[in-house]
């Protein structure tokens, strides 16, 4: 099962590409998501800090059937809101969907969550450029030019098409669509990669030692062929020593 700080929503500038309609296809995500079943959140009126975190328990022909949550004030505030955002995670992919009705109905002489089936599904999965992660033994930055100088943000991952930024930063708009210009990468014993990059996602996310900080997930504009060489020859070094030590 995925974890609960894993499991927040994302928001896309254009989500269109990744929605999911056809109906066998939404029938077929859902009972795979209750076969288990896998662990999702339910989240109350576009609050990132307000959810449930519950389970799919069964899938009817007009609507779906979810595990109530430990907390009785959460499952109160969650049976008020105007909308809830549904978020779980499926081998390595991110589904998510929203619906505005919910209600309380015994099943299996416990209580659970009504909902109506979703009309479509936001699906997300891996990237289609090798991602890798940043190790934490030589952390990588991106430097974003400012009027007074570059503000300087942690990359917890980079592959050729993009890279996730960690961190709030008040001076800096991390906004989905946002376009921020001339970063650079300084890769070590490689050298410099400048490009302009587009903030695609926005999602929290729970570190290890517990503080929770925002990943901006982005994607290159304008890297040059060079810097893309550049970038490359960085993967395979971080690979080759990651190996050397298996």
């Amino acid at each position: 099962m995925s974890g609960k700080q894993s499991l927040t929503p994302i928001y896309l500038k254009d989500p269109s590409p990744y929605l999911v309609s056809n109906a066998d296809e939404i029938e077929y995500t859902l009972n795979r998501l209750a076969k288990k079943p896998e662990l999702a959140c339910l989240y109350a009126d576009q609050q990132r800090h307000l959810f449930v975190l519950s389970a799919l328990l069964a899938v009817n022909p007009e609507t779906i059937l979810f595990d109530y949550g430990p907390d009785q004030d959460l499952n109160r505030r969650l049976l008020s809101a105007n909308s809830i955002c549904c978020v779980a995670h499926l081998s390595s992919v991110h589904y998510q969907f929203d619906f505005n009705a919910i209600s309380t109905i015994i099943f299996n002489n416990k209580p659970a969550f009504q909902c109506p089936r979703p009309q479509q599904i936001l699906r997300l999965q891996r990237r289609d450029f090798y991602r890798l992660s940043v190790p934490l033994s030589t952390p990588l930055s991106c430097l974003i030019p400012l009027n007074n100088g570059d503000a300087e943000i942690s990359i917890s991952d980079i592959s050729l098409g993009g890279m996730g930024l960690l961190g709030y930063f008040p001076d800096i708009s991390l906004d989905v669509g946002s376009i921020l210009k001339n970063c650079r990468i300084e890769l070590p014993l490689i050298g410099v990669i400048t490009a302009d990059v587009e903030v695609c996602t926005s999602s929290e996310q729970l570190l290890k030692n517990g503080i929770r900080t925002l990943r901006s997930g982005c994607r290159f504009i304008n890297l040059s062929g060079s810097g893309q060489t550049l970038l490359q020859r960085y993967i395979n070094q971080v690979d080759r020593k990651r190996l050397a030590l298996e």
